[in-house]
């Protein structure tokens, strides 16, 4: 599906939401939230995402619940919304950047997957407040077959870059783009 631009994208994907938001009220519990993304933030394109069952395969989009300790600096920093993690967290939208079995490089430059830099993914050590913000210590890292690095090419992602890897029990599932906007 052709990404939508402008004022006009932002009616539309307000009207979905309120739409979803009026569905999962409907249903009185969290049901539509395990099938529906809705995306608000700077690090994947603003959408609508299905969430299914599919591999957890490197490119994939999935959603993620962070780790505990990267949860709660993120929701007391303002990274993170509250939500149906159990740290009390929303699920985040990322890419698998790598799976089990694959050698991750962590330096001030970025994060290498089995060698090849991926785009934008130098850490900050200041938040766009002015905020000291912990990073995955440098080295060279093999994933373990139950672990994912969770990425998005938008420089101030909340990622692995600065919590590490995930395992997979962390993951909610995989998320499909429904109705995604380019641009902000």
């Amino acid at each position: 599906m052709g990404a939508l631009t402008g004022p006009k994208a932002r009616r539309v994907l307000l009207l979905v939401a309120t739409l979803a938001t009026c569905a999962a009220m409907y249903l009185g519990s969290t049901r539509l939230a395990r099938v529906v993304k809705i995306n608000f933030t700077d690090s994947m394109p603003l959408g609508v995402y299905l969430v299914h069952s599919a591999p957890i395969d490197p490119q994939r989009i999935v959603v993620a619940c962070p780790p505990a300790v990267a949860a709660r600096f993120g929701l007391a920093n303002g990274y993170l919304a509250i939500g149906s993690c159990a740290s009390g967290a929303a699920p985040v939208l990322k890419y698998v950047a790598a799976i089990g079995g694959s050698e991750i490089r962590v330096n001030e430059a970025g994060i290498a997957v089995d060698g090849r830099v991926l785009a934008n993914s130098s850490a900050h050590r200041l938040d766009r407040r002015g905020r000291l913000i912990p990073r995955f210590a440098d080295g060279t890292y093999r994933l373990a077959a139950n672990e994912v690095w969770l990425y998005s090419p938008a420089p101030w992602s909340w990622d692995s870059r600065y919590f590490g890897p995930v395992t997979k029990d962390h993951i909610v599932g995989a998320a499909s783009p429904v109705l995604v906007f380019a641009g902000r």
